[in-house]
C-alpha cells in the first residue's frame, strides 16, 4: 500500500504570521478513516508549513516526502495553487494525485486537470478507504460514497493526535453534516442528502480534551446548530463540564429559533459568539435564495443572545438576485436600528460552484468571475458601480473598514543597531529548516544567488529594497522570484528612493498567477483592477505624500531622537503609515508601546525598525490576529 500525504493550502494572507485558519481537519478525518488499515501510511503536511511556505519551498517539501499519493483538500481560495503544486509533484515524481473539499463538484469545469487522478466528491472517507484497498478504483477518476456511519460513531481526531492545535490554539468540531436548508447561494446542503449527527459523548469527550489541553476557543462547525436533535441535554451537559467558562464557544446558529430557555442555555454552555445569516431583508431576495426568514423573530432571537453577552454576528450579501443597492440599504439600516451593528459581515455575492444560483445564473441574470472567489460582478439590480456604492453606505453606517490595507511592518534590523544598507536577510525557522520572509535588496546581489533563495522563500515575503538598487536590476530580481513562487502574495519595499518607483513597470516583470486569487478576493480594496498580490511601500522621511496609487502606500520614516506621541502622529494622518527608527533605548520603546499602543493603533499603521520590536508590537496591536511563535526572527 503506498504511502499518502495529505495537505490543506491556506487562504493567502498579505502579512507574514497572521492566523490563517488553515486547519486541516478534512485531512484528519481522512487520516482517521484508514488508520486500521494494514500497511497504511498516511501523513499530513504540518500546518506552519502549509501556512507560511512560498510555493517553491512548498513544492520541494512535498516531493521530499516521495510518497505515492498526495492528496488536497482543495476550496475556492487554493484551487489554483493546488492544481499548480499537483502538476509540480506529478512532474518530479511518480505518483498518484486525489483532489477532495467543497470546491470539488461534477460541474466544476475549473478543477479538470490531466494531473489529478482522482476526485471525491462530497465527505471522503469511504472513498478515501477504498481508493487505498483497491488499485481498480483509481479509474473511475471521480465518485462519492456516504460516510455517515463512520462519521456518526468516529470521536474527534484531536483525541488520537491525528491533528494538533498548537498554533492556531482553536479546536474544530464536527457536529453534524448536512444541513436542513436550501440556500441558493451555498454548497453545503449539496454535500450530502439528509443530515446525519455526531454521538453526544464523543462530542463531550473532545470538549474534555479541549479543557485537559487548555484549548482556548472551539468551533462547532454545524451550519446551524439549531437542527441538532435534544441540543438543551446536550448544552446542559456543556454547561456542567465547562464551569467558569474556561472554552469559549462559538458556531453558526438561525436566530429565529433562539427563544429565551435555548439563550440561556447557550450563554451557560459558554458560548460568547454567532454567524447569524441574514443576508437581505429584501422579501423578494430572500425568495430567491430560497430561505424564508420572519425578521421580528430574527431579530428578538439576536437581541436574546446579545442581552446575555453574546455575540451575534450578521452577514450580508451585496449582489443578490431580487434585490438592489437600496435594498441593500435598507438590510443595513435594519441590522443598525435594531441595535445589531457591533459585529456585521458583508461579503459580495459568490456563484460557487455545486449551487442552485451556479445552475441557474443566466435565468437570474447574474454575471460573476469565471475564477474563484466567482464575485459576481453586476445583476439586474445590481450594476459594478453599485457593489462599491453598496460597500461605503455600509462603512459609513457600520463606522468600520471592510477592506482595510495590510497591516504595515517595514522593520528590517534585529537587535543590533544599523542602517538598511548594512543589514542581512531576515528569517524565520518552520519545520526545522530556516527560510527567508525578509529579502534584503540592498545592493545587487549576484541573481544565481537570487535564484538560489527564491526556493526559501515564505508565504507572504518581502523585498526590501535599498537607495542604491537600479530599476533593471529590480525587475530581474521580481521576475525570478515570483516565476518561482507564483501563487505567493509579495510586498516591496523602498526606503528613500531618488524617485517615485514605476510599479506598472515593475508589475510587467513579475510573474504572478493572474488571476491571483487576492485580485477576486480585494476587488474593491481601490475602485480600479489592479493586481492585489502585490503591494507597494515607499518610506521616506518626507512627509508630503506622493505615492498613494492602487496598492501603494507611503510611510513616514521617524528618525527624530525621540518617539512621537499622539498629537505628533496626527501630523501624518494624510499618510499610510510611520516607520519608528528613533535612536532611543529598547527600554523606552517597550513603555512607549505599553502605554500607547491600542490607543496609536486604532488610527495609525505603526511599524518598527527593529524586527522584534515590530513582532511585539503587532501581538500587542492585533491580540489574537498573529501566530507570535512563527515570527522569531533571524539574521
Amino acid at each position: 500500500m503506498p504511502s499518502v500525504v495529505l495537505s490543506q493550502l491556506p487562504l493567502p494572507r498579505q502579512n507574514f504570521g497572521r492566523r490563517t485558519g488553515n486547519i486541516p481537519l478534512g485531512a484528519a478525518c481522512l487520516k482517521q478513516a484508514a488508520q486500521d488499515l494494514p500497511g497504511a501510511e498516511v501523513r499530513i503536511l504540518p500546518q506552519d508549513l502549509a501556512a507560511y511556505l512560498g510555493d517553491a519551498a512548498l513544492t520541494e517539501h512535498l516531493i521530499g516526502f516521495k510518497s505515492g499519493i498526495y492528496g488536497f483538500t482543495v476550496f475556492s481560495w487554493n484551487l489554483q495553487r493546488s492544481l499548480y503544486v499537483a502538476e509540480k509533484l506529478k512532474t518530479a515524481c511518480d505518483c498518484r494525485i486525489i483532489f477532495g473539499g467543497p470546491e470539488i463538484t461534477p460541474d466544476n469545469d475549473l478543477a479538470h486537470s490531466e494531473f489529478v487522478d482522482f476526485y471525491a466528491y462530497g465527505e471522503g472517507e469511504a472513498v478515501f478507504r477504498r481508493l487505498l484497498q483497491d488499485a481498480d478504483a483509481w479509474s473511475a477518476g471521480s465518485g462519492a460514497e456516504s460516510s455517515a456511519e463512520w462519521f456518526r460513531t468516529a470521536e474527534s481526531p484531536y483525541l488520537s493526535g491525528m491533528i494538533d492545535p498548537a498554533i492556531e490554539n482553536l479546536m474544530l468540531l464536527e457536529t453534524q453534516r448536512g444541513c436542513p436548508y436550501r440556500c441558493g447561494f451555498c454548497f453545503y446542503n449539496k454535500s450530502r442528502q439528509g443530515l446525519v449527527f455526531a454521538e453526544a459523548n464523543n462530542l463531550l469527550r473532545a470538549l474534555a480534551w479541549a479543557a485537559e489541553h487548555r484549548i482556548a476557543e472551539v468551533y462547532l462547525l454545524d451550519p446551524s446548530l439549531n437542527a441538532r436533535p435534544r441540543l438543551g441535554e446536550l448544552l446542559a451537559e456543556i454547561a456542567r463540564r465547562n464551569t467558569g467558562g474556561g472554552i469559549r464557544l462559538f458556531s453558526e446558529i438561525r436566530a429565529e429559533a433562539v427563544d429565551d430557555e435555548l439563550a440561556d442555555r447557550l450563554a451557560a454552555a459558554g458560548f460568547y459568539w454567532f454567524e447569524i445569516g441574514l443576508q437581505s431583508t429584501n422579501p423578494k431576495a430572500l425568495k430567491l435564495m430560497n430561505r424564508p426568514t420572519h425578521l421580528r423573530c430574527f431579530v428578538e432571537g439576536a437581541q436574546r443572545l446579545k442581552a446575555r453577552g453574546v455575540t451575534p454576528s450578521i452577514d450580508l450579501i451585496i449582489g443578490l438576485p431580487g434585490d438592489d443597492l437600496q435594498g441593500f440599504r435598507r438590510s443595513v439600516d435594519f441590522v443598525v436600528d435594531h441595535g445589531l451593528q457591533d459585529d456585521v459581515q458583508i461579503f459580495p455575492l459568490s456563484i460557487l460552484p455545486g449551487t442552485d444560483f451556479r445552475r441557474r445564473h443566466r435565468e437570474l441574470g447574474l454575471l460573476f468571475e469565471n475564477h474563484p472567489p466567482y464575485a459576481v460582478t453586476s445583476s439586474r439590480g445590481f450594476s459594478p458601480e453599485d457593489f462599491l456604492q453598496a460597500y461605503d453606505y455600509a462603512e459609513s453606517r457600520l463606522d468600520t473598514v471592510f477592506f482595510p490595507l495590510p497591516d504595515l511592518d517595514v522593520s528590517w534590523r534585529v537587535d543590533a543597531a544599523g542602517e538598511v544598507d548594512e543589514a542581512d536577510d531576515l528569517r524565520v525557522a518552520i519545520g526545522g529548516r530556516r527560510y527567508v520572509a525578509k529579502l534584503l535588496l540592498n545592493r545587487e546581489r549576484p541573481l544565481d544567488q537570487i535564484r538560489r533563495l527564491a526556493g526559501q522563500l515564505t508565504q507572504p515575503y518581502q523585498l526590501l529594497v535599498g537607495a542604491g538598487v537600479g530599476a533593471a536590476y529590480l525587475k530581474s530580481v521580481l521576475a525570478i522570484v515570483t516565476a518561482e513562487n507564483p501563487f505567493t502574495p509579495l510586498e516591496i519595499v523602498f526606503f528613500e528612493p531618488s524617485a517615485p518607483p514605476r510599479t506598472r513597470e515593475l508589475l510587467a516583470a513579475v510573474h504572478l498567477q493572474r488571476p491571483h486569487y487576492l485580485d477576486g478576493d480585494l476587488r474593491f480594496l481601490f475602485a480600479k483592477p489592479g493586481n492585489r498580490a502585490a503591494l507597494f511601500t515607499l518610506v521616506s522621511v518626507e512627509p508630503a505624500g506622493r505615492f498613494q496609487g492602487d496598492m501603494e502606500r507611503q510611510v513616514f520614516w521617524w528618525r527624530r531622537p525621540s518617539l512621537p506621541e499622539i498629537e505628533d502622529l496626527r501630523k501624518f494622518e494624510d499618510l499610510d503609515g510611520i516607520l519608528i527608527d528613533a535612536p532611543v533605548p529598547t527600554a523606552q520603546i517597550l513603555a512607549w508601546q505599553n502605554r500607547l499602543g491600542r490607543q496609536a493603533a486604532e488610527r495609525h499603521h505603526i511599524s518598527f525598525a527593529d524586527a522584534r520590536l515590530q513582532r511585539r508590537w503587532l501581538v500587542l496591536a492585533s491580540p489574537d490576529e498573529y501566530v507570535e511563535t512563527v515570527m522569531r526572527w533571524e539574521a
